[in-house]
């Protein structure tokens, strides 16, 4: 038998070593459980007429590891399960609640007579309350827009949680108008009596951020409408890289059709790259084919390649690839996988990689799989938990070597020198995108 050449040696050693790979050990973390409660454990403490004195067990309104937003959630849902003034019953008699001290609260009975003792315990059930959410401002730091992140999850919280209907902000702001009231007067007594009656709003929130070192500072102030009182203030300081603007991803399914009269390809890369990654005498393009797509759709996403011969001397350490990109930054926590239709225009091996990022570190890891592409439309299917880790860098960045979806930083379709030969040219397409 001849002597293989060195180069496929290499090559051959190369493809057996990444392929040997095992699957790395990671963890997909899960977005916080919310706690959805109906009503509050009590234990009667005094009965004194038509006055009762309750002690209540308030539960956890979130499990999990919680950012900022949903610490500052988890402190409004508990400090506001019963409101001064409001109507609701124990057991099966209608009650007002007269004062809230911490976990005791005075309660006056509504009907003529009642069987309460002390030592009972008994259920006392909560309705949904609306609140009205202020715009939270930023009184120190430069990144404004961070106080509407921040209150956009908030108020997302707080539905999700059950317990609470958020006013329109649009709405709040024609009553400040109609009013003549600027957003500072919302923490006036009678202006928070006027604004809640017009909005049939039970509370209104107000907040502040500012930057103080290497953190956010966020200071919130809950307004019971119907007392007119700051029925709750409290201060929570979260990690200032947590609230940047680029840590706030997307995290609806992705726009992967390209269908309709202008698809919106904004998350993607489309262009053209001569050179580049794709070698000496090689090239990419991305467009938008309207001439084709998948199970009868009239448009796909399209790269026209070619592998170069050789490696240029600004990416020589770089393998020869081409590349579809998207770019968006996401949270895939909620997702189990991705799922698209391929074709090229002949068969080869494609390579799809997902990028995250660390929570301690900004250092990105590759996680990848091996996809067989054909000559007609094929739908792939690629569970998450599936992917393995690019081992040789993680290593050497001392990554933690954990699948964070959360922390998704880009989508890669791939054509690799590993699996496909210099100097190949081709099409690939792409179409139906989406996580599952």
């Amino acid at each position: 038998m001849g002597k293989l050449p060195l180069v496929v040696i290499s090559t051959i050693f190369t493809v057996l070593l990444i392929s040997c790979q095992p699957t790395a050990q990671k963890r997909i973390v899960k977005q916080p459980q919310i706690e959805t409660v109906f009503y509050l454990p009590t234990d009667v403490i005094t009965v004194d007429k038509d006055l009762v004195t309750i002690k209540v067990e308030k539960p956890a309104s979130f499990k999990g590891d919680l950012n900022l937003a949903l610490e500052l959630a988890k402190g409004i849902i508990e400090k506001s399960y019963l409101l001064e003034g409001m109507e609701t019953n124990l057991d099966k008699s209608q009650v007002k609640v007269m004062r809230v001290m911490g976990n005791d609260v005075l309660l006056r009975i509504l009907g003529k007579s009642h069987l309460f003792k002390p030592g009972q315990k008994v259920k006392i059930f909560l309705d949904k309350k609306t609140i009205a959410i202020r715009d939270f401002e930023v009184v120190m730091g430069r990144n404004k827009e961070v106080a509407h992140y921040v209150q956009e999850d908030v108020a997302t919280a707080l539905v999700n949680s059950g317990q609470f209907n958020v006013v329109e902000r649009l709405k709040l702001k024609s009553v400040l108008e109609e009013l003549k009231l600027s957003q500072a007067g919302l923490i006036d007594p009678n202006s928070a009596k006027k604004i809640g009656k017009l909005l049939g709003a039970d509370t209104i929130l107000t907040g502040t951020l500012a930057a103080t070192g290497e953190q956010w500072s966020v200071n919130l102030r809950l307004i019971n409408t119907e007392a007119g009182l700051i029925i709750a203030a409290f201060n929570k300081k979260g990690p200032l890289h947590e609230l940047k603007p680029e840590a706030f991803r997307g995290i609806s399914n992705i726009a992967g059709s390209f269908e309709g009269k202008s698809p919106d390809l904004s998350e993607w890369f489309v262009g053209t790259r001569s050179k580049h990654k794709a070698g000496k005498g090689g090239y990419q393009k991305v467009y938008l084919d309207e001439t084709q797509g998948a199970k009868g759709t009239s448009k796909s996403l399209a790269m026209d390649f070619k592998l170069g011969s050789k490696r240029t001397k600004k990416f020589k350490k770089k393998a020869i690839q081409a590349e579809i990109q998207n770019l968006l930054k996401r949270d895939l926590s909620r997702y189990s996988g991705i799922k698209f239709y391929v074709k090229a225009t002949k068969d080869l091996t494609l390579q799809f990689w997902l990028h995250d990022s660390q929570t301690d570190s900004g250092e990105l890891e590759n996680w990848y799989s091996r996809i067989l592409v054909t000559k007609d439309w094929k739908e792939i299917q690629i569970p998450f938990n599936t992917l393995s880790l690019q081992r040789g860098k993680s290593r050497t960045l001392v990554t933690n070597q954990i699948l964070e979806l959360q922390y998704t930083e880009k989508l890669r379709w791939v054509v690799h020198e590993n699996n496909v030969k210099r100097g190949t040219q081709g099409t690939v397409w792409l179409d139906g995108v989406t996580f599952y």
